[in-house]
């Protein structure tokens, strides 16, 4: 039957093999050790299974690259297996070319030392050197003249040839999935013995020494990725001292993930303020026209002119706001009150625009509970932590986090972390003064230290060519972190760092999931 079908279905002709190579998934292969994905291989290339997949092999002096092709129908068959037989699959990137179609000719042992691509039928192997080879060596062409677009096993063929090939037991850089970090060794200033508040944590280095780092941190990469990242450094810094504290999370996706961790739960109430705006729990309300500790009425108007100003209130509404000040106003419901007092006075135009943007900040029924409630979460700082969630997808969420950003810059010591923010609520001349921030996603700060972590295939070319000059060895590193590790670059140099604690001396060994990117 199986000879049947490769010899019926799928004649040598051109177009039969175009149209086998459009349903074609290819795959990033990378691994530790051969025999788990050659077994993988040979097996999908059985007629039980696929029947035949494809080779891609292109060589490098930095960074080779193997690519394996199987039909869609089988994608999620050698995903399964990727995990069972221990070696990493991701997506090829688009701008990766397809190999050119040519004929095919059997061998028992696959090229490496040059360009190909492959066919694996029920285990057998049939080559086609790259174009260039072929043009470079009309003997070779004249070869593969004499082979088929889709060939079948040939008879003459034996087990034994056809079990020679495997894939190479020392992978190079690109085909192994264990990241090579000599010569990257982090700055001696940053492996501080003794733990500081006043510094942001980092992780370790590959020796196992933590890392500490002063200052602004801008952290890129996958979101799950960068909240992962943020997880274990939240846990860190609050096990070692909470005080003056602020998260302001506008994915959703970091806070209620502290939540669940024993050194933030143990200080939940009387050291840790913890609001969630979206979260299951009644609303417990929320002012964002309350004082910070030690904040003056002047600054105080100043940051609700500010607030109000970025929501395009008319300039005669935000100087009205002096005088609501004076008049004990104290919160939104109380503004509220007040703005009806003075529209009977007459000053329609002021009063107009600024009840637009309350009507505005209060139409949705679930914020509006929390406004309407208002109580002064602030007040925890800085002796204690203040962890503040609020999906920023509506207008009147985002103003509800810039309310709270510009109420943390308010403290001038605050060690603040900004999550998920939306460039409108977090643009670089708003924070790039704060002395210590960490922004994740956001816009670069000056003087920063950069984390790089688990990214997307469709940003890794991105981050490579901002932050690590293209270089094509950095660049396979920070493919092949998985979450909770990163690439640190401090003053230019890049050093590798995780949280996880599988740490060497010279090499750190990363396996990256067979679902990852996916």
């Amino acid at each position: 039957m199986f000879k049947n079908w490769l010899g019926r279905a799928w004649p040598g002709k051109r177009a039969a093999r175009e149209q086998w190579d459009a349903g074609l998934a290819w795959f990033r292969l990378r691994y530790l050790t051969p025999d788990g994905p050659t077994r993988c291989i040979r097996l999908l290339s059985r007629p039980q299974a696929c029947g035949r997949v494809a080779l891609y092999f292109r060589p490098d002096e930095a960074v080779s690259a193997l690519y394996l092709g199987v039909p869609e129908t089988h994608v999620r068959l050698l995903q399964r297996m990727a995990a069972d037989f221990n070696f990493s699959l991701k997506p090829k990137l688009p701008e990766v070319a397809a190999p050119a179609v040519g004929r095919l000719s059997a061998v028992s042992e696959l090229p490496w030392e040059r360009p190909f691509l492959a066919h694996i039928v029920n285990e057998y192997v049939f080559v086609s050197g790259s174009q260039g080879d072929v043009d470079r060596n009309r003997g070779h062409n004249r070869g593969q003249g004499r082979g088929r677009y889709l060939p079948q096993p040939s008879a003459k063929a034996t087990k034994e040839k056809a079990g020679i090939w495997q894939l190479p037991s020392n992978p190079v850089p690109g085909l192994t999935a264990q990241p090579y970090w000599n010569g990257h060794q982090p700055p001696a200033h940053l492996a501080v013995t003794e733990p500081d508040p006043g510094r942001w944590l980092l992780g370790r280095s590959q020796s196992g020494t933590p890392l500490h780092v002063a200052g602004r941190v801008n952290i890129y990469g996958r979101q799950e990725a960068v909240a992962d990242w943020l997880v274990h450094q939240v846990t860190q810094m609050v096990a070692l001292d909470h005080a003056n504290l602020m998260i302001l999370d506008g994915a959703g996706d970091l806070v209620p993930r502290l939540k669940r961790k024993a050194a933030v739960t143990r200080l939940l109430g009387e050291q840790l303020a913890y609001v969630d705006m979206d979260g299951t729990s009644l609303a417990n309300g929320f002012n964002p026209l309350a004082a910070v500790p030690g904040e003056t009425e002047a600054a105080l108007l100043q940051r609700w002119q500010r607030w109000f100003g970025g929501m395009n209130v008319h300039p005669q509404g935000v100087k009205l706001l002096d005088r609501a000040q004076a008049d004990g106003v104290a919160d939104i419901p109380s503004l509220r009150k007040w703005l009806k007092q003075v529209e009977r006075q007459g000053q329609t135009a002021a009063v107009s625009s600024l009840g637009m943007a309350l009507n505005r900040l209060t139409a949705n029924r679930s914020l509006r509970e929390w406004l309407e409630w208002p109580v002064n979460r602030f007040d925890i700082l800085p002796d204690g932590a203040l962890f503040f969630a609020c999906k920023g997808t509506s207008w009147e969420r985002q103003q509800l986090l810039r309310a709270a950003l510009l109420a943390a810059m308010q403290l001038p010591a605050v060690r603040l972390i900004a999550h998920g923010l939306p460039g409108k609520v977090l643009p670089a001349s708003l924070i790039g003064n704060l002395p210590r921030i960490v922004v994740s996603n956001g816009p670069l700060l000056p003087d920063a230290a950069i984390i790089l972590t688990e990214s997307h295939a469709q940003g890794l070319a991105a981050l490579k060519k901002r932050f690590l000059a293209d270089d094509f060895r950095l660049g396979e590193n920070l493919e092949l972190l998985r979450q909770g590790e990163g690439v640190v670059i401090v003053d230019g140099d890049p050093f590798f760092t995780t949280w996880n604690g599988r740490v060497e001396s010279a090499k750190m060994t990363t396996f990256v999931a067979a679902n990852d990117g996916l």
